[in-house]
């Protein structure tokens, strides 16, 4: 009997695109499939951002993980910051479909004032957190005219975070939570939301910000993510 194939599932954030993952996905096996889609609303203009919320945003999620389920793969989801709450509700929705989560930036709670402003910086003093946000930006906001496009979405990422927190947490088994010291976006207080999940495997990386993961930080997500493969494969192998 053929092993059967294993897919990664990559969801990004509010805001965000798939290329944020890049370093991960260029540190994949070759026989991995890659599954990484570019949220409703996302990569276009303020009209289209707009326009998307909750419902678009799950129901794109779920598609991408019944086509991969379908097809009999094994599932692991890689999800960041507002990406984290969609698979954790997806999961949910699905009985827990993925046999692996590795959860970036997982924003259970979040915070209004900066702690660790102009900790980070380069070379020039500008912020290395605020450069990596930039350019993980898919939806441009040009000038005070566009600012009315943020708030729908906001207000639905806003639900959804309400609505994941008040899940019974139970399942999925063993999710990996990953947090940043100097987030700018997520309270460290949502490491211990994340402790609630049965299993759960909760780390504090050091040194990196909401969107920026310095090289070091970056190989340790590499080396997590294959070793959650292995693992995968592995059971799918006995």
């Amino acid at each position: 009997m053929s092993t059967p194939p294993t897919a990664v599932l990559f969801v990004h954030g509010i805001q965000g695109q798939p290329k944020q993952f890049q370093f991960l996905i260029d540190a994949l096996p070759e026989d991995v499939e890659i599954c990484a889609p570019m949220l409703p609303g996302h990569g276009q203009g303020a009209g289209a951002f707009r326009r998307s919320g909750r419902k678009q945003w799950l129901e794109a999620v779920l598609a991408e993980t019944q086509d991969l389920l379908r097809r009999g793969c094994r599932v692991v989801y890689v999800g960041h910051s507002m990406g984290c709450l969609l698979g954790l509700r997806v999961s949910r929705m699905l009985n827990h479909p993925y046999q692996g989560m590795l959860l970036l930036c997982c924003p259970f709670r979040i915070q209004l004032r900066d702690r660790h402003r102009g900790v980070l910086t380069d070379e020039n003093g500008q912020d290395l957190r605020a450069k990596a946000a930039l350019a993980g930006n898919s939806v441009p906001i040009r000038g005070p005219r566009e600012l009315p496009a943020l708030l729908h979405p906001y207000w639905e990422l806003l639900r959804l975070m309400g609505q994941v927190r008040r899940q019974k947490p139970r399942g999925p088994e063993g999710a990996k939570f990953f947090f940043s010291d100097c987030d700018e976006v997520v309270s460290l207080r949502s490491a211990q939301w994340a402790k609630r999940w049965p299993g759960a495997v909760v780390q504090i990386l050091k040194g990196c910000g909401h969107c920026y993961f310095p090289a070091d930080v970056k190989a340790r997500l590499i080396e997590a993510l294959n070793y959650e493969l292995s693992s995968v494969q592995g059971r799918a192998g006995g």
